[in-house]
């Protein structure tokens, strides 16, 4: 059962329903069918292939589809719709799709603003955000249903509905399993409620979901084969960058796309490890006062209570880091920031390192799609050394806050014992 503090702010979003119709129906006329192509021609092939031969057809030997199960549900159920020869035609129509989930996620997160005034306008803000519709509504890709999922599991986490959210995640990583990154801060809000009791009550009823989920596939025989995608999935471009325009564009020259990150670099490192071990670093410093709150609470036998705005750095930057150091990493999986500091905007006003990266963020798309038709050459917004740049300025500016909010500075408790 919904707790009351979620539904309480749920219900804020009652008056946004109308405005959110009018807006999404406006995007539906105003939807341009130019796309990736070639994300567009996988959406395609495997649409087609999941109408023609079936949905367990998508883990079978051979199959090129290599996204988890959630995606094939959604490209199945397109698939309805049209015929086999009419589906390369519409498939920029997804937008449609993805669309839903980025009116959802901003909805979601416009319900969390406590001035009832303010609503409206800042749905309009998060619907006009460039950098966080440009991935749906131009480039026809789905990072929009992720953000939704690990939004959505931490608005529930933060609410103290752990099991909510656990579902949420749960789909979230049968999504992408780029999702993982966010575990470690959300087990800080999962964990004060995870007793003996409810951990095997969650255990087992996430674990049926999962069967739910991929039971098609089991009972076809190929579910193996899930796993064989998702651990594919790591390494499948071992390249320093995928138009990432991280650390790497800053401290190296060349085509990244084309340089292997196994290349042992330093004292034997690859820029593979150098890139996981930084981001390790980043990711114990992020995780480590949080964990040290529950220790406080767990030792003075408080309820423990995380501030919201520490947490929405917190899930900020394990997601920035995660992107800035390490390699394999596409301009797109910074894609779940966008949303985060869409709250720090609304919340915590915010708003310059949230136009910063949210236009940094559509310059890097657009840097590859060229939607604008912009000559790019004697456009210095465009230059991968400036985007690396803007990137290290917004995570500075995120290090900065996220330390400012700490509840105990310098690892001096004292804040601690007070609250």
């Amino acid at each position: 059962m919904i707790k009351p503090s979620v539904s309480q702010e749920l219900n804020n979003i009652k008056p946004l329903l109308l405005p959110a119709l009018f807006i999404y129906v406006f995007i539906l006329f105003v939807m341009p069918s130019f796309q990736h192509g070639w994300d567009s021609y996988c959406w395609t092939t495997w649409a087609i292939q999941l109408k023609e031969r079936g949905l367990v057809s998508a883990y079978e030997q051979g199959s090129s589809i290599n996204y988890l199960p959630l995606y094939t549900y959604a490209l199945k159920a397109f698939s309805y719709f049209y015929e086999s020869s009419e589906i390369s035609e519409n498939i920029y129509k997804l937008k449609r799709l993805t669309s839903l989930f980025d009116m959802a996620t901003i909805l979601l997160l416009c319900s969390m603003v406590k001035e009832s005034s303010n609503r409206l306008k800042y749905f309009i803000f998060g619907a006009l955000n460039i950098g966080f519709f440009y991935n749906t509504l131009i480039w026809n890709q789905v990072d929009g249903i992720l953000t939704f999922f690990v939004f959505a599991s931490f608005f529930f986490a933060y609410h103290k509905n752990t099991f909510g959210s656990l579902i949420l995640f749960l789909l979230a990583l049968n999504f992408k399993l780029q999702a993982i990154v966010f575990a470690p801060v959300l087990a800080a809000l999962w964990w004060p409620e995870l007793t003996l009791k409810n951990t095997i009550r969650y255990f087992f009823s996430l674990l049926l979901i999962q069967v739910i989920i991929i039971l098609p596939f089991l009972i076809n025989g190929n579910a193996k084969n899930i796993l064989k995608v998702t651990f594919e999935s790591v390494d499948y471009f071992q390249f320093v960058s995928m138009n990432a325009f991280n650390f790497w564009h800053i401290i190296l020259n060349g085509d990244l796309m084309t340089m292997p990150d196994n290349t042992p670099v330093l004292f034997g490192y690859t820029y593979k490890s150098i890139g996981l071990g930084l981001f390790s670093i980043c990711c114990l410093l992020i995780c480590v006062p949080l964990y040290l709150k529950i220790y406080k609470a767990y030792l003075s036998k408080k309820e423990v209570h995380f501030d919201l705005k520490w947490l929405l750095l917190s899930m900020t930057l394990i997601c920035y880091t995660f992107f800035f150091f390490n390699t394999q990493m596409h301009e797109r999986y910074i894609h779940p920031v966008i949303i985060f500091l869409t709250a720090l905007a609304f919340l915590y006003k915010q708003w310059g390192v949230w136009v910063l990266v949210s236009l940094n963020y559509a310059f890097s798309l657009d840097s590859i799609c060229n939607y604008f038709k912009i000559n790019q050459n004697h456009v210095f917004f465009f230059y991968a050394d400036f985007m690396a740049a803007m990137y290290a300025i917004g995570l500075l500016w995120l290090c900065i806050l996220w330390y400012k909010a700490l509840p105990a500075r310098a690892f001096y408790y004292k804040r601690l014992e007070n609250e």
